[in-house]
């Protein structure tokens, strides 16, 4: 009776040390050697297609570059060259006054800082809180 005992419990753990193993991948099938040729030609034909759409649109650009070759510049000569650098001055300028404006509000508010506070005790807010609700109540009429 021991030897079937020991003879299930060693049957019980091969059988579970085989499930926990990984499958054995299934076998590929073969390829036939016109399957290996057909991707080829196809990987080729798609890497020919890719390179002459990047020839098309290089050449397409060098076309442009061409035709803009002997178009003016935006600012020929120095006297427009020193008017832009003039009306970028002029720009800075705007922004400086915006900033001297900011300022002047920053300080304005600094001076009014220290001025007293029209409710400055907890008592005076509560008052102040209390006859607000009290006219309303009156205004709307539910008690």
């Amino acid at each position: 009776m021991n030897k079937l005992i020991v003879a299930l419990i060693a049957g019980t753990f091969a059988a579970v040390a085989a499930a926990q193993t990984t499958a054995p991948a299934p076998a590929a099938a073969p390829a036939t050697k016109a399957q290996e040729k057909q991707k080829e030609v196809e990987a080729a034909t798609k890497a020919g297609t890719d390179a002459t759409s990047t020839m098309a649109s290089e050449k397409k650009g060098v076309a442009d570059a061409k035709a803009a070759k002997g178009t003016a510049k935006a600012l020929p000569t120095k006297e427009d060259k020193s008017k832009a650098a003039a009306a970028a001055t002029k720009g800075g300028t705007d922004a400086t006054a915006a900033m001297a404006a900011q300022q002047k509000g920053v300080a304005e508010a600094k001076a009014t800082k220290d001025a007293p506070k029209a409710l400055p005790t907890k008592d005076d807010k509560q008052k102040a809180v209390a006859g607000t609700t009290k006219e309303a109540v009156k205004k709307d009429g539910s008690q």
